[in-house]
């Protein structure tokens, strides 16, 4: 009996948990006491994982904090022109149990925040090698 075949792609479920990242992002993206600001903020998949941008436009590196606690990322930036807050930004988002939190990394250039988000070495894809009987090599028969 013939069943029918699925066509299944090994990366949709690195789509969907990209998918689920990007909606915590705008939901739990706040602005918090101070100038209200939002930045802009993107995710991008790969193979190894994914890629958080956020843009903080006239923060200084210093003045910016990432955290990871368990399943959970915390960034902060906070900056101050003498006793008055001028930039103040909170996020706080849950990572999927995919993400290698040991792994995080987090790197910043003229005023956007990128986070490595690396995916367990278990879970990612490797390419298995397919033998055929013409690739064995046969006695001559002679």
């Amino acid at each position: 009996m013939m069943t029918d075949l699925m066509r299944w792609s090994p990366f949709d479920e690195l789509w969907a948990l990209g998918d689920q990242l990007e909606r915590q992002l705008s939901q739990r993206s706040r602005a918090v006491r101070g100038s209200g600001v939002r930045p802009s903020a993107s995710i991008v998949s790969s193979e190894d994982g994914w890629r958080l941008r956020v843009a903080l436009p006239g923060v200084s590196p210093e003045n910016v904090e990432v955290n990871v606690a368990g399943q959970t990322v915390h960034i902060r930036a906070i900056e101050r022109e003498g006793d008055a807050v001028t930039t103040r930004y909170e996020q706080t988002m849950t990572l999927p149990d995919t993400v290698d939190t040991e792994k995080v990394s987090a790197t910043f250039r003229h005023g956007l925040l990128e986070l490595t988000l690396p995916l367990k070495e278990t879970l990612k894809p490797r390419r298995i090698e397919i033998s055929t009987e013409a690739s064995k090599q046969l006695p001559n028969a002679a």
